[in-house]
């Protein structure tokens, strides 16, 4: 069914510039009536189902028949392989080179060509249409851009968090961006889902970890728009919640909406905060005979907007553990596993405690992280440093059926305690890639 608000859209600026909201992370840019899709998620669910787009991604039979389709990194909530492979031939899929990884795993399954753009570098995609990219300086994932003519001008920020001096490479491309999708959510599970001591140092360092987290990324936010100095910024990237039915679970609550974004840009610099437009999903805004022109259809105050999410999250039917079929053969799942770790490199001197609720027991397995050795134990060993993780039922089922740890971590249904108390940015790759 085609969408109202984009026959809307299509109707005002589909010949010539303006951007349409999708949700989350993905815009449609039209640049000289050419439509530049990115970061579509239309057919996959990311992360398990366990996530769910709030407002709900605008779905429409037009995807597929877009002129291109950028996909920003391979995280699940950017990148819909379903979809990919099931554009029209003469779509093109553009993706930002020198991410091996990436580009492996796209050409290998989108079965299709895609075609690789380098970073830094103004990339011409159709006549009078050109695409920029930077990399994160780091992470070898994220990838930002522009896309622009010479009336209209694109920053889809996706959830790339660069470095000022990264950010104004932009600027100096291209001077006035109208349109500056740009990120601000933190919903890492950190502190979220940590477990201090439950007395009143444990309960205060977990608030001023939440309070530092999430005010630096919001201030993050702003200092890019002060960069990048956009007619309009869209708050980028907290239209996923956990799929838990609440939306005043600590999760939920802790990240913060839109709406709340903008009302912070508003009050802790007012100049800055009056570009801030917290757009949703159908939202839109272009350049028409009388200049530019947004529509929103609906505005919310922050408790609106809870309540609305509320609502929606609360008649949502809730996944449950896996029960069908036999049971998880522990001995082979153990083996399995001991398999991935052979050869991790580097010891650390840190256990890894798997606290997992099964069919209505309990397991416990415990991974050495000395010797990379996983074994089961009716005790989790004593006097080491630790991670010990606490797996809800349906965690508890997907890791024991096979997914990987990674798929767990971003179902966010587990808490972890750490002794001591630090970071440890080498076993968490290893809980990403190898667990």
């Amino acid at each position: 069914m085609k969408n109202a608000q984009l026959t809307s859209f299509y109707e005002r600026f589909g010949a010539g510039d303006g951007v349409f909201y999708l949700g989350h992370a993905s815009v449609l840019a039209v640049l000289g009536g050419k439509k530049i899709l990115f970061d579509p998620i239309v057919l996959s669910k990311p992360y398990g189902n366990a996530w769910v787009f709030y407002p709900q991604q605008i779905i429409d039979p037009r995807w597929y028949e877009v002129d291109a389709v950028v996909v920003s990194h391979i995280h699940q909530d950017h990148y819909d392989l379903h979809f990919l492979r099931e554009l029209k031939p003469d779509v093109k899929i553009f993706i930002v080179g020198e991410r091996p990884s990436f580009e492996a795993d796209i050409r290998e399954k989108a079965g299709r060509a895609v075609t690789v753009l380098p970073p830094e570098t103004e990339n011409e995609i159709f006549p009078g249409v050109k695409l920029y990219a930077v990399n994160h300086e780091t992470n070898g994932i994220d990838s930002s851009a522009i896309v622009y003519n010479e009336r209209f001008c694109v920053y889809h920020g996706n959830d790339n968090y660069l470095q000022p001096e990264s950010m104004r490479k932009f600027t100096r491309i291209n001077p006035h961006i109208n349109v500056a999708c740009i990120p601000y959510a933190y919903i890492h599970w950190y502190p979220f889902l940590m477990e201090y001591d439950d007395d009143a140092h444990g309960k205060a360092h977990k608030e001023r970890e939440r309070a530092r987290l999430v005010n630096h990324y919001m201030d993050d936010f702003l200092n890019n728009v002060e960069i990048l100095n956009p007619d309009v910024a869209v708050p980028f990237g907290a239209n996923l919640l956990i799929d838990d039915g609440n939306m005043r679970s600590e999760i939920n609550l802790a990240v913060q909406t839109p709406v709340e974004l903008t009302d912070y840009a508003r009050r802790a610099r007012p100049d800055t905060g009056q570009r801030v437009q917290p757009m949703l999903a159908g939202d839109y805004y272009g350049l028409g005979p009388n200049g530019a022109e947004m529509t929103i259809a609906r505005s919310y105050d922050a408790e609106e907007y809870r309540d609305e999410a509320q609502l929606f999250l609360a008649a949502r039917p809730q996944k449950s553990a896996s029960v069908d079929g036999p049971a998880v053969d522990l001995p082979q799942f153990l083996h399995d596993l001991n398999a991935r770790l052979a050869g991790c490199g580097a010891p650390i001197d840190n256990i890894v405690r798997m606290d997992l609720d099964y069919r209505g027991g309990r397991v416990q397995i415990e991974i050495d992280c000395l010797n990379y050795q996983a074994r089961a134990v009716d005790q989790f060993t004593d006097g080491r440093p630790f991670h010990h993780f606490k797996l809800d039922q349906v965690a508890s089922s997907d890791w024991l059926n096979g997914d990987r740890f990674e798929e767990i971590i971003g179902t966010r249904r587990f808490t972890v305690k750490r002794v001591p108390d630090l970071y440890l940015p080498d076993l968490l790759r290893l809980l990403n890639t190898v667990f």
